[in-house]
């Protein structure tokens, strides 16, 4: 008999409190996960996940934790570049300066090829990008925002999102995205088929190793405030038949998506207004 992994366990208990119901693990020789004692609901767990640049992000937490005496921002700023890079121990330290000199310049954003040829060109801002193209910085947006009441010594920061396979524009996309790397999973539509349950629930786990624009509105690696544009999908997912039920997980933030064949609803902790 298959034992059941631990992200199986916690996707049947958040399935189970979502819909009220108990479910069996019923994995014994290569069959879906889950079923409901009556075998009207069907559960299959999988995830999507590239793995292997948790060094990258440890070495990123160090450069962050040490902070950049002496370079204050004007504001905060969002910075993406890609995962698993050399030297992302000084990450932190060699981009706070760059954005802090962009802001002096009266510069609030910076994209990775159209600075590229700035710099290639002998621009007026070539040395202000020159450390940023180093850094591998691919993109840095400025991010003004009110400064709460409850944090009046809030101090400016740079939010570090890190990731591959690219930026995506929004939620819709994110999802088309994750959908396309589900169609090489055929064993999760033909397992829950084989069932003959009425409910056929697929839960999809994502990571902070899943390629960065399928996992991007799930993570919470930016702050709240920053959000804004990237809640639940508008558009239905074009799911094979055999699945009635998709959700959708972010393992560290808890926040998903659940589509119940007609609407889209929002699952996970509520987002807060503070820093996380």
């Amino acid at each position: 008999m298959n034992q059941e992994r631990p992200n199986e366990l916690v996707a049947k208990q958040i399935v189970e409190a979502k819909l009220g119901v108990l479910l069996v693990h019923a994995d014994t020789h290569g069959g879906v996960d889950y079923k409901s004692a009556d075998g009207k609901i069907a559960l299959e767990v999988t995830a999507v996940t590239e793995g292997g640049n948790k060094g990258a992000r440890d070495a990123l937490k160090k450069s962050v934790k040490k902070g950049v005496p002496g370079a204050t921002l004007a504001s905060c700023w969002i910075v993406f570049a890609p995962e698993g890079q050399a030297n992302m121990k000084t990450f932190l330290q060699r981009v706070q300066p760059a954005l802090v000199e962009l802001e002096r310049a009266g510069e609030t954003f910076f994209e990775r090829e159209r600075a590229g040829l700035h710099v290639i060109q002998r621009g007026p801002l070539a040395e202000i990008y020159r450390p940023l193209l180093d850094a591998g910085v691919e993109r840095a947006t400025h991010a003004p925002h009110r400064v709460s009441m409850e944090d009046p010594d809030h101090v400016h920061e740079v939010w570090v999102t890190t990731g591959s396979g690219g930026s995506v524009s929004g939620s819709n996309e994110s999802l088309e995205r994750l959908l396309d790397a589900l169609s090489d999973k055929t064993d999760n539509p033909h397992k829950l088929a084989a069932t003959g349950a009425e409910q056929r629930h697929l839960f999809v786990w994502v990571n902070d190793d899943t390629w960065y624009n399928i996992a991007r509105p799930l993570s919470r690696t930016t702050p709240s405030w920053a959000e804004e544009g990237w809640g639940v999908p508008s558009i239905a997912p074009a799911l094979d038949p055999a699945i009635t039920h998709f959700w959708v997980m972010h393992e560290r933030s808890r926040l998903g998506w659940l589509w119940d064949g007609e609407t889209w609803q929002a699952l996970g902790p509520e987002p807060s207004d503070d820093h996380e």
